[in-house]
């Protein structure tokens, strides 16, 4: 289920050392970190807009056939534009919107991985693993860019199309501030869905991650049941038993600044 906004900016030669960061925190073959599907968001990092919102069964797939790391033809990636945004632009902005690695779907990294698991014990890969993760990122991101057309009138720069019809009929006034965090690190200051740190910035650090991880579980209350942040934290802390917050509190990591 989703739960955190991950924030990055980068440079056409730290491509792909995004990259690596991207496939460290959701790779489809871990269990821990985030699932590889979930949504992500390119932005202009020096006017703070969304170009683009779009899904993905693996983020660090789609993210290297956008950036031409992997081979793909121009129709089905935005390899064009974002080469042309970095011959007028230094940096660009990417945003992910990451789910739990429950909702870890089947895809072509971890296809073999979960045959023989399951050929193993004699079950169906479906006991393993299910496409949950692939109805919301669908889900998701018909909503998220519905609610980008309602407040400025036409789709992100990038978009085509308006995805899920069923997310559409689900936006409601509210989402358009997930939207508006994608592109703007200063929200992070009052928005708790946002991450305290960058894509890289996570994966280069065990224990901001171990920090993230754990305000993932309660930012998947608030979204995805309606309850208040700090109803939400309480909750969470009653099955806390190894102190994880009081960690997060010791380490002074909620005083901790996002910088992109």
């Amino acid at each position: 289920m989703f739960g955190t906004v991950i924030l990055d900016a980068y440079t056409k030669d730290e491509t792909k050392e995004l990259a690596d960061a991207i496939n460290d925190l959701c790779c489809p073959n871990d269990n821990y970190g985030w699932a590889s599907a979930g949504i992500y968001c390119f932005w202009d990092y020096y006017t703070r807009k969304v170009l683009y919102i779009g899904l993905a069964r693996d983020l660090y797939v789609r993210f290297c056939q956008h950036n031409g790391l992997i081979p793909m033809q121009d129709s089905g990636c935005k390899y064009k534009q974002i080469q042309q945004y970095f011959n007028e632009h230094k940096k660009l902005g990417y945003t992910i919107f990451v789910q739990s690695p429950l909702s870890q779907p089947l895809v072509s990294r971890n296809k073999t991985l979960y045959e023989k698991m399951a050929n193993e014990d004699g079950s169906s890969i479906q006991d393993y693993i299910s496409e949950q993760g692939i109805n919301n990122i669908k889900l998701s991101e018909g909503i998220l860019i519905e609610a980008y057309r309602r407040e400025y009138g036409h789709f992100p720069p990038w978009n085509k199309v308006g995805g899920s019809i069923e997310g559409q009929e689900r936006t409601m006034e509210k989402n358009i501030n997930i939207v508006k965090s994608f592109a703007n690190p200063q929200i992070q200051k009052v928005s708790p869905i946002v991450s305290r740190s960058t894509i890289r910035e996570l994966s280069e650090n065990p224990t901001y991650e171990f920090c993230e991880n754990y305000l993932h579980a309660i930012r998947m209350l608030v979204l995805n049941f309606g309850m208040d942040y700090y109803d939400a934290l309480e909750f969470q802390n009653k099955f806390d038993k190894y102190n994880c917050y009081k960690r997060i509190c010791d380490l002074k990591y909620l005083d901790k600044e996002l910088i992109v």
